[in-house]
């Protein structure tokens, strides 16, 4: 049954509503086998888009319905009403802040825009969403609340059905900041009765990131493209890759991963074309400062007119609790918030900006796939311009792309000297490359150029890029060090800082590639290939550790404390990896986390390489550094020369799985980023690191690729890939992608096939 707009916004349930003008998933039909190789992974096959859609649900919601349904819970502002309010009152928060977009109808109204429009899903785009949510909804019927067998949903009353339209508004909102929620929830007048500064928006410096490698004909052994896609995301959360390959005879052939809850994938390759992602360094929003009618804190100037803000009530349901009601409010620009940095005061008060992204991801991936090459890539890119991040590409041919072709803020340093006049205006531009315009004024609004797909952001013609058939490489600096051999500058700061020192991990990715390609590394031979590409990035070096571990031994000998001695045998032993047989790594980890990681030579911008260096023994916080590490390890009754794979695991059920891999800031390019330090057991969970990890390489034959999902594909602890692929990350393990038909069905330990 279909029910207008204004009911569905009334009712506050999406189970029942459905976008004007959309078909019901049960009125099309769809059909798609689903061949299942090693560690479960997924190749859908299917005559058209749709039954990709349908077989990707079913498979997905077999693995992963748990997830999947958590997040509708988000996008559908229930979370607080099934879970309870939630640490901190997060689930409260994060319902408010998206029943105030559900109450709005931004995502119907963009599924009933004009059909040449950009932001209006294509029909192939909405096919491919039908089949989805009609895959998923079998599983659903099929299984039944008490059927499922992961513990997380089972028999829960949040397990539903979906629409098309709760699919829908999952893409809108997919890629929500969560640091969003409560800045924009609890914004209220100076007079209101609740606290009004929630922490800070974070300016990601959260500590996830990815590596990218692509390197072209010039540095690789067949001539042709090699790609290393490596990104470090959390190992738990909304932000969960997918392994899976999409197949349409004759049509489409694309294998890598998605994210748990979209059919797209995002990262991975066809026959022509390879390409990852890596998280940006530019800012994807804004704040305007606002002049509040002193008559009025609701009220701000504009052209020096009185604009009374918008008002909103929204209610949300809390379990076992009343209802929780606000009025949130919004501004030409978008809504108030409030936290620390930014308070509403009887004086002024702060609206934040985001761009516009809409509902175009869908039909930007689709049209990625069917790229001949990466400079067909980056004009497929440029279209949409809908990319969150930085696209690192390569393909059969040899040719390598980077860059950053999303929806940026078209902030020129002209237009923030003009308008961020403010002391906290002036700082965050200053500190955080963060736009804080005058809202008052007409003149600074955002810019637009001429080929910006939407007003206010950059064209693509602006935002930073590279050809090389040599390399490009990425590990979460600005685009300025993309290839040292041709740097990026000129751009506005928005972007990215330029001529600055770069992470030890950008360097050590650097230094990785220079070794490969003149064979002095040990591996043997020189340039890439897929397998001397795969012992790079096992290798396990720490630069950090190169660079100051001989000079923190011997500081370490000139302590007079007793507990010493045991770690300078400590520190001089290790062999300066992070492998599971590494002894010592956990010590120089501690030591960093210390702040003990001084460089005496500072950075020297025509040298950004190898500059800054040097271990400051004169600075006395880093023998202190060494020493507070030695205390807690210690008092951990953690051995100082225990092996990382017997104090670095990750524990599923009763078992704890060896991890190698370490810490980016000091130098790690196989990131693990570790969490709770326990005594006598060290660190038993991994929070992020090396996720998605793929290699591939294109050669006459077609392309050759192996990867590994190192959390593994299911999240359910009853799946038997829960854990499988971890075990064989902890070995250095790949599996063989299975690209071709022959290799797919070579490799298929189970197959179903579903239609309606």
């Amino acid at each position: 049954m279909k029910l207008h707009l204004s009911a569905c916004l009334a009712a506050m349930v999406l189970a029942s509503c459905a976008a004007p003008g959309q078909t019901t998933v049960a009125d099309t039909q769809f059909t798609a086998e689903i061949r299942r190789t090693a560690y479960g992974v997924p190749h859908i096959k299917a005559e058209d888009i749709g039954g990709i859609g349908y077989g990707f649900g079913y498979a997905s919601a077999e693995d992963n319905v748990c997830e999947t349904l958590d997040r509708m819970m988000t996008v559908s502002a229930t979370r607080a009403q099934y879970l309870g309010p939630g640490d901190k009152n997060a689930n409260v928060e994060s319902d408010l802040y998206h029943a105030r977009l559900l109450q709005r109808g931004e995502t119907e109204k963009l599924l009933a825009g004009p059909k040449d429009s950009r932001d209006t899903p294509s029909p192939d785009a909405r096919r491919l969403a039908q089949g989805y949510v009609a895959g998923i909804n079998r599983y659903i019927r099929e299984a039944g609340a008490a059927g499922i067998t992961d513990p997380r949903c089972k028999g829960q009353p949040w397990v539903r059905e979906l629409t098309e339209l709760d699919f829908w508004r999952h893409m809108f909102t997919g890629q929500t900041v969560d640091a969003f929620f409560a800045p924009v929830s609890s914004a209220a007048p100076p007079s209101a009765q609740r606290a009004s500064l929630a922490d800070d928006i974070g300016f990601g410096d959260v500590g996830l990131g990815s590596n990218a490698y692509g390197l072209g004909k010039e540095v690789t052994k067949g001539g042709r493209g090699v790609l290393l896609g490596n990104p470090h995301y959390p190992w738990e959360g909304p932000n969960r890759f997918y392994r899976t390959h999409f197949t349409i005879p004759g049509k489409l052939n694309v294998v890598g991963v998605s994210y748990v809850g979209m059919p797209l994938i995002r990262m991975g390759h066809t026959d022509r074309i390879a390409w990852t992602n890596t998280v940006s360094t530019a800012r994807r929003y804004g704040y305007y400062e606002l002049k509040l009618d002193p008559a009025n804190p609701t009220a701000y100037i504009y052209e020096g007119k009185s604009v009374p803000m918008e008002r909103m009530d929204v209610t949300v349901q809390v379990k076992d609790a009343a209802p929780i009601t606000r009025t949130l409010y919004s501004t030409r620009y978008g809504p108030v918030i409030s936290s620390e940095t930014f308070p509403w005061t009887k004086d002024r008060a702060f609206a934040l900006r985001t761009v516009k992204v809409g509902l175009r991801d869908v039909d930007q991936y689709m049209s990625v796939w069917q790229s001949s090459d990466v400079r067909d890539m980056r004009a497929r890119l440029a279209k949409y311009q809908s990319y969150r991040f930085n696209t690192t590409a390569t393909d059969s041919g040899g040719e390598t792309f980077f860059g950053d072709t999303g929806m940026i803020p078209n902030v020129t340093p002209a237009l923030a000297a003009a308008c961020a006049t403010s002391d906290v205006a002036k700082e965050q531009w200053k500190k955080n490359r963060m736009p804080v315009l005058d809202g008052s004024r007409a003149a600074c609004k955002w810019d637009t150029d001429k080929d910006s797909t939407e007003p206010g952001i950059f064209g693509p013609s602006n935002s930073p890029h590279l050809f090389r058939t040599d390399y490009v490489t990425q590990s979460n600096d600005s685009y300025w060090l993309t290839n040292p051999k041709q740097p990026i500058t000129g751009l506005s700061p928005i972007w990215g800082d330029e001529a600055t020192a770069r992470s030890l991990r950008t360097r050590l990715g650097l230094d990785q590639v220079a070794k490969r390609v003149a064979g002095t590394d040990g591996i043997g031979g020189a340039k890439f290939d897929l397998k001397s590409l795969q012992q790079v990035i096992y290798s396990n070096r720490h630069l950090g550790a190169e660079i100051a571990r001989d000079d923190l031994a011997k500081l370490c000998w000139t302590s007079e404390k007793p507990k010493m001695p045991a770690a300078c045998k400590a520190l001089a032993n290790w062999d300066l990896k992070v492998n599971l047989d590494s002894r010592g790594a956990h010590l120089f980890h501690l030591f960093a986390e210390n702040k003990g990681l001084k460089f005496r030579v500072p950075f020297d911008p025509k040298d950004p390489v190898n500059t800054p260096n040097t271990l400051d023994v004169a600075d006395p916080e880093v023998l202190a550094a060494l020493e507070k590490a030695v205390d807690t390890l210690n008092d951990l009754k953690i051995p100082l020369d225990a092996r990382l794979g017997d104090i670095q695991r990750e524990t599923r059920g009763a078992e704890r799985i060896p991890i190698h891999g370490g810490a980016g800031p000091e130098g790690v390019f196989n990131v693990i980023t570790v969490e709770n330090l326990e005594p006598e057991l060290g660190w038993t969970s991994i929070r992020h690191g090396a996720s998605w990890i793929m290699t591939v390489e294109f050669t006459d034959q077609g392309p050759v690729s192996e990867g590994i999902l190192t959390y593994s594909e299911s999240v359910n602890p009853n799946s038997p890939h829960w854990s499988d692929q971890t075990h064989l990350y902890s070995k250095k393990g790949w599996d063989d992608l299975r690209f071709t038909e022959a290799a797919v069905e070579a490799g298929t330990v189970s197959r179903k096939t579903i239609g309606q």
